[in-house]
């Protein structure tokens, strides 16, 4: 199941980092929650993914 987080950085050189439980189901969750941020500047809605690396098996 795909979520939703808000993440935040704080220069625009930084990377994304997500903020501590900001994690939604259903993207209305995130933007209500993102709305109800005092602040919006430096803060973005994300989708997440699951990666999926392979690596070799030695035979």
């Amino acid at each position: 199941m795909k979520r939703y987080v808000i993440q935040h950085r704080t220069h625009d050189w930084d990377p994304w980092q997500v903020c501590p439980h900001r994690e939604y189901y259903t993207l209305q969750e995130a933007k209500a929650a993102f709305e109800a941020l005092p602040f919006k500047d430096g803060y973005r809605i994300a989708e997440s993914f699951i990666q999926v690396r392979y690596k070799a098996v030695k035979i």
